[in-house]
C-alpha cells in the first residue's frame, strides 16, 4: 500500500509540474506580441489614393522610425484638423505658407519640391496664356491647401474648393469651371485611368515655381517627442534619393 501512495504522489508531482509548464508556455506566448509589438502610427492619406505615392512615402517614414503605419482615408481639409487635433500623428503633403509657428510643426528638411499645374478642356487650352487670364475664369482648388505666392494673394480670383481632385475633374467635365490646379505627377495618371487624357490638358500658361512639401507633426503627435529622430530620418531619405525613387517607381 504504501509503495502504490509513493507512486501516486510521484505521478502527481510531474502532472502539477507539466500543468505549470503548460501555463507559463501560454503566459510566454500572449505576452511574446506584446512585448515585441510596434509603437503605433496613425496617418491620413486621400480616400482616392489609399494605395497612392503619399502612402508609399508613409510607409518609408514608420519602417525608419520602426513603427507600424495605420492610416485612415480623409479628404485634404479632414487631415488638417486631424492632425492638429491628435487624432492622427503625422501628414505628408504640406506647404508651409509663413515662418509663424501654429498648432502644425513642420519637420525640416523638406522631403520634395513640386510645382503646380493647370489643367483645362482640350478645347480651351489655349485660352490660359498667362496669370491675368485666370481673373476671368472659375478655378476648382483643393479646400484648405496653398499654392504659389501671386496665385495664394491674388484675392479677386474666382474659386471653387473641393475635397478631391476626382471632383475638380467632374466639374471641369460639367463646365462648372474653367480650369483646376493639381499636380501634375498625381492628376496626369488619374486622367489616363479614366480615358480623359484627351480631353483634358496642360493650359498654355504654368506657374514657373517650385514649392518645398514637409512632413508635418503636432504637439499633441506621438512623435513630438522624437521629433529630433524624424528629423534625422527625413534627411538622410531625402539625401540619399529614397523618396526621388519611390516617386519615380510609383509614375513608372
Amino acid at each position: 500500500m504504501q509503495k502504490r501512495s509513493h507512486i501516486t504522489g510521484i505521478e502527481y508531482a510531474k502532472s502539477s509540474f507539466k500543468n505549470v509548464s503548460l501555463v507559463l508556455l501560454v503566459a510566454l506566448l500572449l505576452l511574446s506580441p506584446l512585448t515585441k509589438a510596434k509603437p503605433l502610427l496613425r496617418s491620413s492619406v486621400s480616400p482616392e489614393f489609399s494605395q497612392g505615392l503619399h502612402a508609399k512615402y508613409l510607409q518609408l517614414i514608420a519602417d525608419k522610425m520602426e513603427m507600424k503605419l495605420d492610416l485612415y482615408p480623409m479628404p485634404f481639409a479632414r487631415r488638417v484638423v486631424a492632425l492638429k487635433s491628435g487624432q492622427i500623428d503625422l501628414m505628408v503633403g504640406m506647404q508651409r505658407e509663413s515662418n509663424i509657428q501654429d498648432e502644425v510643426i513642420y519637420i525640416y528638411p523638406s522631403y520634395e519640391k513640386l510645382r503646380h499645374t493647370f489643367f483645362v478642356l482640350k478645347e480651351q487650352q489655349h485660352q490660359l496664356k498667362q496669370f491675368e487670364d485666370l481673373q476671368q475664369m472659375t478655378i476648382g482648388v483643393t479646400i484648405h491647401a496653398k499654392y504659389y505666392q501671386r496665385f495664394n494673394q491674388q484675392a479677386d480670383l474666382a474659386l471653387i474648393a473641393v475635397s478631391s481632385l476626382r471632383q475638380k475633374i467632374d466639374l471641369l467635365m460639367k463646365g462648372r469651371i474653367d480650369s483646376f490646379i493639381h499636380y501634375q505627377e498625381s492628376t496626369i495618371p488619374v486622367l489616363k485611368s479614366m480615358a480623359l487624357d484627351g480631353e483634358i490638358v496642360k493650359s498654355d500658361y504654368q506657374p514657373t515655381e517650385y514649392h518645398p512639401y514637409y512632413v508635418t507633426i503636432s504637439e499633441k503627435s506621438v512623435l513630438f517627442p522624437l521629433k529630433a529622430k524624424l528629423s534625422t530620418v527625413i534627411r538622410t531619405a531625402t539625401e540619399n534619393g529614397e523618396f526621388a525613387r519611390i516617386r519615380q517607381e510609383h509614375y513608372r
